[in-house]
């Protein structure tokens, strides 16, 4: 397993030395602290990643796989160090892959050359979702759905791979000229049916085979009839759909795509969010009495590109909209000031991050972005006062390696430096998953801890813990509950972590489990170190399983003043009960041995938890690591079930310190496949081909001749 050195392990340690200071100078404190409020818990903090025109990365067409790797791990710890929790990256820009599609040519941004594959070979998209989970950062999959070639130029069409689809379906495509310029912008025909498959076609290749956290489209949709020309007449004469006007009829194009795609996506991962991220402005109010107080000649995403955000989030069709609020506060005819409050009131129980314009800071046309050094910060503040405005994401990624102004080191020290959860998605999933056991806190060094866990197993995606939310406190008031006591998060799948201390300060640590939509579960027991509260070493505990008793054993020594042990139990490891009293047997030099026999009662998840609460003669008390113990003639859960002709079938195994055997047996008695999985797992049987459909019995057989049979239906 990996582990996590806390970035944020120091912070606390800084701010005591901090008020110590402050005092000796006769600061006062409390007066600064009133206008200095806490971070949130719960926020959304990510960066846009553009590789059209290699904007953001790679630097370079010209670049070797390892160096577009460096690049790439550079930014995303840039991004941890920001203390942000995601990132959107372009995978496709313009009907191009930064991947290996079945749909589109490579992209020459990454190779120079479209169609051409990296070489030596590697995946990017694999690769970058691999080091952004591996920092805790969730991937989203940024695609722009329409657009097939920004500029349409003799050179750039020469250009083009064979296999683009400019080259292979030249009727799906819309020709729009800039009226200013005579450029002309390929775009995908939004009327055609055969475009809506293709598009989805393109993303769902990625749900299916990829480990994204969220899928993303950008503003790009219908380009402006005000400002452009294009002629997609026939397309409404032959699928018009009976809708008389034609505008009418372009947005319905665009929310048949939405509302197919996610529903397509929320059919094969639910946990995989879909968001948008339009223009600014969805209507005026000089246009339309639903809009915002901004300029009338603005662009309207609504009117001019034909994007109906606002109910496509009314309907729940999508999980977020991240509008694109690039103008400063007090910005004549579009004020930040009177955006962030109409699209607070227009969220609809779904999620609302802002586009914050970081490439307009310091530019010296864009008015207070380039005067005010505190534009950024003062967006973030004021989004932070509205319920329904969840986080915000900042384009681009080089301006924040830029930091004009300054504004990137006002995030990292000051309103992003503590950790932040994701916001949940309760209408996706709302069901926190088992809290961590077995939490271990050990002083490796004198100024550093290192934790360890045990994450319960999981038939369910979705239920799966797949980070960890560590709190710590100098007492045992240590709490989920303040903000002062979150001081990180894991990365994806990682049960140790690093925090560096103050050497010999006491130290009380609680863990939580975060499943996929970011619920998060009831605390794990208090750890502690350098306490120095029981004058008693534990020096050995442990629990094994008897017939239908439970067997705990546990050895101290060094019982000074020491008053006795309550032995707790718990069948879901968050919520454990007293059920007996030992009193301590004293000494000072003797190890003492303490047995005690628990007769077990059946719970649901056949599994029980137990830990030892140790008593001090002034009431003082600690906790002993939690120790489990699992039926092993649990119910075996297998899913899907049924499952399909060279499917995969995912075998949820009891508790076992040994392997297991299995067998899939036919109708007639005949094992036609067999093997061995690993113990304490969630064992993945992929059925070879000859397994036909029909119905089976799944046996699996531990070390101990216990079998277990289970029916099985492949389809």
């Amino acid at each position: 397993m990996r582990y996590f050195t806390h970035k944020y392990a120091q912070f606390s340690s800084y701010m005591k030395l901090t008020r110590l200071v402050m005092l000796a100078v006769g600061i006062c404190y409390t007066a600064v602290a009133t206008y200095a409020q806490p971070n949130p818990k719960r926020e959304f903090r990510a960066g846009w990643l553009a590789t059209y025109a290699n904007i953001d990365w790679p630097s370079s067409r010209n670049l070797t796989p390892a160096q577009e790797q460096a690049e790439f791990i550079q930014r995303v710890n840039e991004y941890r160090t920001n203390g942000m929790n995601a990132i959107f990256v372009q995978v496709r820009s313009q009907c191009d892959a930064m991947y290996p599609s079945p749909f589109d040519p490579w992209s020459a941004d990454l190779t120079g050359t479209q169609g051409v594959a990296p070489s030596p070979f590697y995946d990017p998209l694999q690769f970058m979702i691999d080091e952004s989970h591996k920092r805790g950062l969730e991937f989203h999959a940024w695609f722009n759905p329409y657009r097939a070639l920004a500029t349409a130029t003799t050179s750039s069409l020469a250009a083009l791979a064979p296999t683009h689809i400019v080259n292979t379906q030249p009727g799906w495509i819309l020709d729009c000229t800039t009226n200013s310029s005579g450029a002309v912008q390929k775009i995908l025909n939004p009327g055609l049916p055969e475009v809506w498959n293709y598009v989805i076609g393109v993303v769902m290749h990625v749900v299916r085979n990829y480990d994204v956290d969220g899928i993303h489209f950008d503003d790009y949709f219908y380009t402006n009839p005000a400002l452009t020309t294009y002629n997609d007449d026939a397309t409404f004469a032959q699928y018009g759909r009976g809708i008389a006007n034609k505008n009418d009829w372009r947005r319905s194009n665009v929310d048949t795509l939405i509302k197919r795609l996610g529903d397509s996506i929320r059919a094969v991962k639910p946990w995989v969010k879909f968001g948008i991220s339009p223009t600014g402005i969805w209507m005026s109010q000089a246009n339309n009495p639903l809009g915002s107080n901004t300029s009338s000649g603005a662009t309207q995403h609504f009117r001019d590109l034909f994007a109906n955000s606002r109910l496509w989030q009314q309907n729940g069709w999508i999980d977020y909209l991240a509008p694109q609020v690039y103008w400063f506060m007090g910005q004549t005819g579009s004020d930040y000031n009177n955006l962030i409050p109409w699209w607070n009131n227009n969220a609809f129980s779904r999620h609302m991050y802002i586009g914050q314009a970081g490439y307009k800071v310091g530019d010296p046309a864009q008015g207070s972005f380039n005067t005010d050094n505190g534009q950024i910060p003062k967006q973030v503040r004021l989004n932070r006062t509205f319920n329904n405005i969840h986080g915000q994401i900042v384009y681009n990624t080089t301006s924040l390696r830029n930091n004009r102004l300054g504004f990137r080191d006002s995030l990292r020290q000051n309103l992003y430096n503590t950790p932040a959860l994701w916001p949940v998605m309760s209408w996706i999933d709302n069901t926190p998953p088992p809290a961590p056991t077995q939490v271990t806190a050990t002083v490796t060094n004198p100024t550093q801890v290192t934790l360890t866990w045990q994450a319960a197993t999981s038939g369910s995606e979705l239920a799966r813990a797949r980070q960890f939310a560590i709190y710590r406190a100098t007492d045992n008031g240590v709490s989920i509950n303040n903000v002062a006591h979150f001081i990180g998060i894991t990365p994806m799948d990682t049960l140790r972590f690093v925090d560096n201390i103050i050497a010999d300060e006491p130290y009380y640590y609680i863990i939580t489990a975060l499943d996929r939509m970011h619920n998060e579960s009831a605390p794990s027991a208090i750890v502690a170190v350098n306490t120095g509260i029981l004058p008693l070493t534990l020096q050995h505990f442990s629990v094994a399983k008897k017939g239908n008793t439970a067997q705990l054993l546990w050895l101290s020594q060094q019982e000074i003043n020491f008053s006795h042990f309550v032995i707790e139990r718990s069948t879901n490891g968050s919520y454990f009960e007293s059920i007996a009293q030992v009193k301590a047997q004293g000494g000072q030099q003797s190890t003492n041995t303490y047995r005690y026999e628990d007769n077990l009662t059946v719970n649901a998840a056949r599994t029980w938890y137990y830990r030892l609460k140790m008593v001090d003669a002034d009431g003082k008390y600690q906790y002993s690591p939690v120790r489990t113990i699992k039926d092993v003639t649990a119910t075996v859960t297998v899913y899907p079930n049924p499952v399909p002709v060279n499917g995969t079938l995912i075998v949820q195994l009891p508790t076992s310190d040994s392997k297991v055997q299995y067998r899939l047996v036919n109708a007639q008695g005949i094992a036609i496949q067999q093997g061995t999985l690993a113990p304490y797992a969630q064992a993945a049987i992929r059925l070879q081909a000859h397994v036909k459909a029909g119905a089976y019995w799944l046996q699996l057989q531990s070390a101990d001749g216990t079998v277990q049979t289970t029916s099985v239906q492949v389809q």
